[in-house]
């Protein structure tokens, strides 16, 4: 997914661009020869869930400090949402499961969409409650319950600041000056840019390895977690809670916020019970969805994932949703500001052509699937090599 956020002359082309073409297919009735086609693949009506990660008032500003691509304004997200609910239904992520077990769905059903959150951060309770409340829309909040309550950031958010922080002196990671393992590590997945960077390191390290090189290149440039930009707060559980007592189911997403495939087997067990066991004690009652850190999943870690008591569990593919399907493999298409924002603001067009997967269809995007390999013999806190 992008993550341009700016307003240089070719960006603003290529936004341009691809809404013109969103529109020309709309009207060319794209749009509903694609959803037509993914009912019959679904087994009947769809069942979209979608993935939003933090909730800002003002996107413009804090792209400059964060990740764009996990941001997305109040304004917009009402606008999505508004979209959503004139063309179909908003269920719940149980109701939506509830909807994959049938195997004999009605044709004239519309399609359902469930709305979930990652990471638990401070805005979604801030700016993204009050949203979901207005239009009277249930959601799923996925938290790393180690982090709630406490002033730390999550490894994406201090690698990606400290990442940035580096360029801005005017040095590659290969001159961070770290000690030679995590040095090694950080060469390996050096990209052209922060991003790319964060990305790799994310994908290849283990967590400790990956904590210690966030903590590493911290030291280096004088920064600390806690002082990162207020947006990337977690929430507290007292925010959990009131999330709940309004309508908001919580599920696990961790206790570290860890990429599950990139763990030894008794390191992503804990992980996983974990969490379950610390919502189960902080809400009072037993969480049933979990969602994989950065999509990342296996055979083994969805088999932990349901003996630890999970029902379900969502990856971050954006394919279709099958009636009969895994419930440890639900889809989900992940959204942003960008994904609807034409050359002139929201662009309804551009959020039908994402939102029916009609650039999927015609070749312009492609799924990434999490799918892993198990690795029994991963050695725990080791830096990859």
């Amino acid at each position: 997914m992008a993550e341009r956020a700016d307003d240089s002359p070719r960006w603003i082309l290529q936004r341009t661009a691809k809404a013109a073409l969103a529109g020309a297919l709309c009207s060319a009735g794209a749009r509903w020869a694609v959803n037509a086609w993914r009912r019959r693949l679904a087994g009947g009506g769809r069942v979209i869930i979608l993935s939003y990660h933090r909730v800002t008032l003002d996107f413009r500003a804090d792209a400059q400090q964060s990740l764009p691509s996990l941001l997305i304004s109040a304004q917009t997200l009402k606008r999505q949402l508004e979209q959503l609910a004139r063309e179909r239904d908003l269920v719940s992520l149980g109701d939506a499961c509830r909807l994959l077990r049938e195997r004999a769905p009605r044709r004239a059903a519309r399609d359902a969409v469930a709305i979930t959150f990652d990471d638990g951060y401070q805005g979604c309770h801030d700016f993204g409650l009050p949203v979901l409340e207005a239009l009277r829309v249930p959601a799923t909040m996925f938290v790393p319950t180690g982090y709630l309550g406490t002033a730390r950031r999550l490894p994406h958010d201090r690698l990606l600041a400290s990442l940035r922080e580096l360029r801005r002196r005017g040095l590659t990671p290969g001159q961070a000056g770290l000690a030679p393992p995590l040095q090694a590590a950080l060469d390996r997945c050096a990209g052209p840019g922060p991003t790319t960077t964060m990305e790799r390191l994310i994908a290849a390290l283990p967590h400790d390895a990956l904590e210690a090189v966030a903590a590493a290149l911290e030291a280096r440039l004088g920064m600390a977690e806690e002082e990162l930009e207020p947006g990337t707060r977690i929430m507290g559980w007292p925010e959990a809670r009131a999330l709940e007592a309004a309508g908001v189911e919580l599920g696990g997403h961790t206790v570290s916020h860890a990429v599950l495939a990139n763990l030894p087997p008794a390191r992503a067990r804990a992980e996983i019970e974990g969490s379950f066991r610390d919502l189960a004690e902080r809400l009072g009652h037993r969480p049933r969805h979990f969602a994989y850190p950065n999509g990342y999943h296996t055979p083994a870690v969805r088999r932990m994932v349901a003996e630890a008591g999970y029902e379900a569990a969502v990856t971050t593919e954006d394919v279709e949703n099958r009636r009969g399907g895994d419930p440890l493999r639900l889809k989900r298409k992940v959204l942003w500001e960008n994904s609807t924002l034409g050359a002139a603001g929201y662009s309804e067009a551009l959020a039908s052509c994402n939102l029916e997967g009609v650039f999927g269809t015609i070749g312009l995007q492609r799924p990434v699937s999490g799918e892993r390999p198990d690795a029994p013999d991963a050695a725990e806190g080791r830096v990859a090599g």
